[in-house]
């Protein structure tokens, strides 16, 4: 006891001690680990078309830090070009961001989609040996970001030109929208122009194929894509096409269920003849209960899921004599603006069971196939409201595009293949199974053309008569002149 007094060493003490010895036990045995597979590279190359240059120093930062190591640079000659290329990064896909690894850049991304850029640099330091910065962090958000934009840009790209397309074969697909509004940065030092703070719409859609049960009475939605800009509403119905069609054969496809709260973007996007609008109901029974009182409540809140639904603006009529006949005013404006909130939106307030031709007796037996919707609430605040308007925080257009798409990308679980470009390969290996076009022959004329068998019926006709006679012929095509002639 006398031994165990003296050494005053606690658990904590003794765990941060292990802690670093094994974090350096962990550097020397990558470095030889790295150095053996350079070596193994050098010998079975391809001698004729890979030359050893030299070898080059770099660091890469992983879980237990700063490894140094040397990787041996080749040169290749392709199309008479000089390329210089390191087969000890290529053959174990160090595909850093700032010279972090994909482990290190996984972690980041994922805290940051839920906390703050500070928030994520401290949480890392202190799990890691290694130590980032708030603004490492939001540097490695902003160029995952710009690969993500080049791979829509590819798919976009491929998908116009019909060279990729989905292979999912689903007959009904949803797709949920809303729209955020958040605060943009505003470095006037005004303080007058500054009172009324600058806000951007980030646009935001849910793919996915309906829901399956996860546990008692919890349901989560199956192959669930997030689409996220800040750009117009074309450029976001553009995106949600492209993931749509390269994810699923369209072919396929019979309907798109369009599920959105009622602002203008929502329903003017719907534009295709599989595509049908559904107005959320939950907008729609928060906007009757903030206007409604006593027993007209209870009955418009039931109708709206019946068959006839464009009956609450009878029962809205009936409420507004009575409102008008008691002069209550404040009430009758609310219900009036129900009204017109309605009225824009009369289109999407049948339910789409109704509009794929399903009987009320009906529903609850396909409720499995086709559900209920109005998830995106849910899903706006769990993507992206709780990180992109947490404290008030103002962002740059830069900033929060970057961090709608990191979200977009995190929440669909795609980042990893994204990050280790399996994403990229899925799409080359997809274009190598299409079967290519036949090339369009560009037909050219060689000599002036003649017009046949115009000799044949008027070789006995001279004067105005032969050429109206030939000028008539020259309109005919070749089966027409075989019957004259």
């Amino acid at each position: 006891m006398e031994i165990i007094s003296k050494n005053n060493e606690k658990f904590n003490d003794f765990e941060e001690k292990t802690y670093k010895e094994l974090m350096k036990e962990g550097i020397k045995r990558t470095q030889e680990w790295f150095r053996k597979v350079d070596e193994i590279l050098l010998k079975s190359r391809d001698k004729q078309l890979l030359k050893p240059k030299d070898l080059k120093k770099t660091t890469i930062k992983c879980r237990f830090g700063y490894v140094e190591y040397y990787r041996r640079r080749y040169e290749i000659t392709i199309n008479g070009k000089k390329k210089y290329v390191y087969l000890l990064d290529e053959y174990l896909e160090i595909a850093s961001i700032g010279q972090y690894s994909q482990s290190i850049v996984d972690m980041v991304l994922r805290e940051v989609v839920e906390k703050s850029y500070r928030q994520t640099s401290k949480t890392i330091s202190e799990d890691t040996a290694i130590t980032i910065g708030h603004t490492t962090a939001r540097n490695i958000v902003i160029k995952v970001a710009e690969k993500i934009k080049k791979v829509e840009q590819e798919k976009a790209r491929l998908y116009e030109r019909g060279e990729l397309e989905g292979s999912k074969e689903k007959e009904i697909i949803f797709c949920e929208h809303d729209g955020i509004y958040f605060y943009l940065q505003d470095r006037k030092n005004n303080k007058e122009k500054r009172k009324y703070r600058l806000k951007k719409e980030a646009k935001i859609g849910v793919i996915h194929k309906g829901k399956e049960t996860r546990y008692t009475n919890d349901k989560k939605l199956i192959n669930k894509q997030i689409v996220a800009t800040i750009g117009t509403a074309k450029e976001f119905k553009k995106l949600m096409d492209v993931e749509i069609g390269t994810k699923y054969n369209e072919s396929k496809i019979k309907r798109i269920i369009v599920n959105g709260d009622g602002a203008g973007w929502t329903h003017s996007i719907v534009e295709g003849p599989k595509e049908i609008f559904q107005l959320d109901m939950a907008h729609i029974q928060k906007k009757i209960y903030e206007a409604v009182k006593e027993e007209y409540l209870e009955l418009m809140q039931g109708i709206v899921y019946t068959d006839k639904p464009e009956q609450i603006l009878n029962i809205i009529y009936n409420y507004k004599v009575e409102l008008e006949y008691d002069k209550k005013e404040d009430e009758l404006n609310k219900v009036k603006e129900l009204e017109e909130y309605i009225k824009n939106n009369i289109e999407g307030l049948l339910r789409y069971q109704y509009k794929l031709g399903f009987s009320i007796e009906e529903l609850n037996k396909i409720i499995e196939k086709y559900p209920t919707l109005g998830t995106e609430e849910s899903q706006m605040y769990c993507c992206c409201r709780k990180r992109m308007k947490r404290n008030r925080t103002s962002w740059s257009e830069l900033g929060a595009e970057a961090m709608l798409k990191v979200i977009s990308y995190v929440k669909s679980n795609t980042i990893e293949d994204l990050i280790t470009g399996k994403m990229k390969e899925k799409i080359d290996e997809e274009l190598s199974k299409r079967v290519p076009e036949p090339k369009k022959i560009k037909k050219i004329k060689y000599k002036e053309m003649r017009y046949i068998v115009t000799n044949r019926i008027i070789e006995n006709v001279e004067g105005w008569k032969k050429l109206r006679i030939r000028n008539l012929l020259r309109s005919k095509k070749c089966s027409e002149l075989m019957l004259i002639g």
